[in-house]
């Protein structure tokens, strides 16, 4: 049986990972911590096998004054932590770090594809943020500590926030979206966190770059509204002046290109168990 402690109680990714080591009873003894206050500093690390870091700041704020809160909590937390988990004996530490660390999506338009040797270039102090701690944590790696960083794609599923509510949304109030052809990498909930639990079987370490696939935005929408059993229309009339604008904040965002290549997203292991249309309907009926 694998001891597991997940850093980060009532998390997003920590609940899913939770729920996933308890699907295979006498397999794992898995235990919860709050990162939110100082009380953490007090717990004994020790007995752990694996110490899966899930706490942090999720979502992205352009705003300078967010700066000095990415570095507290994304990377001095994440690196004191991983030095306590070092301390105590723990072999395997693994860590959520973000996608972000590469930059912004390319503008609408245009194709931003990650390959083995894009080098990461944050550009904002949330990414800068990541990209320190896993700096900071790879340092700590020897005498038998070893550190798996995950850098998923945007993640979804059922209780998600961020981009994935904002188009669940706009799929439930209006009846048209715009096909254009951007490419942006995802990743389902559940598929993290069966990844996460073979990282742990493992022991491994390394870098590891998660996405299930590479779909278009419409593509989520038009699931999204199928899952809903609602009909919607999907005109490319709007393309060309959405490229006119691609570089404008929320164009880029939701219309950018920005995914990983085939080779980069390769982990080595077998983790995904849906298809991607299966993992919008199986958001959405966890949504209702």
């Amino acid at each position: 049986m694998r001891s597991v402690l997940i850093a980060g109680e009532g998390s997003f990714i920590g609940t899913a990972v939770a729920r996933r080591l308890a699907d295979f009873p006498g397999s794992y003894r898995a235990a919860t911590i709050d990162m939110r206050s100082d009380a953490w500093r007090a717990f004994d690390f020790s007995g752990y096998d694996s110490v899966v870091l899930v706490a942090g700041i999720a979502h992205v704020s352009p705003k300078p004054a967010m700066r000095a809160l990415y570095e507290r909590v994304n990377r001095d937390l994440a690196i004191e932590a991983a030095a306590r988990a070092k301390e105590a004996g723990v072999r395997q530490f693994i860590f959520l770090s973000s996608s972000i660390v590469f930059g912004d999506a390319a503008p609408a338009g245009k194709d931003f594809e990650i390959a083995p040797d894009t080098p990461p270039a944050p550009s904002n102090a949330y990414g800068q943020s990541k990209l320190d701690a896993e700096i900071g944590i790879r340092a700590l790696e020897g005498d038998g500590f070893q550190a798996a960083i995950l850098r998923p794609m945007m993640v979804f599923g059922p209780g998600c926030r961020g981009n994935y509510t904002r188009l669940s949304r706009f799929a439930d109030r209006f009846p048209l979206f715009p096909d254009f052809p951007n490419r942006r990498g995802a990743v389902y909930i559940e598929h993290l966190a069966e990844l996460i639990r073979l990282l742990i079987d493992r022991g491994n370490g390394g870098t590891y770059h998660v996405q299930d696939a590479v779909v278009r935005t419409s593509d989520f929408v038009r699931e999204i509204a199928k899952a809903r059993g609602k009909k919607m229309a999907f005109p490319r009339l709007w393309n060309p002046l959405i490229k006119l604008f691609g570089r404008a904040g929320v164009v880029r965002r939701a219309f950018g290109g920005f995914c990983y290549r085939s080779d980069t997203a390769d982990c080595g292991l077998s983790y995904q168990a849906h298809a991607f249309a299966e993992c919008v309907r199986r958001t959405e009926a966890g949504h209702g």
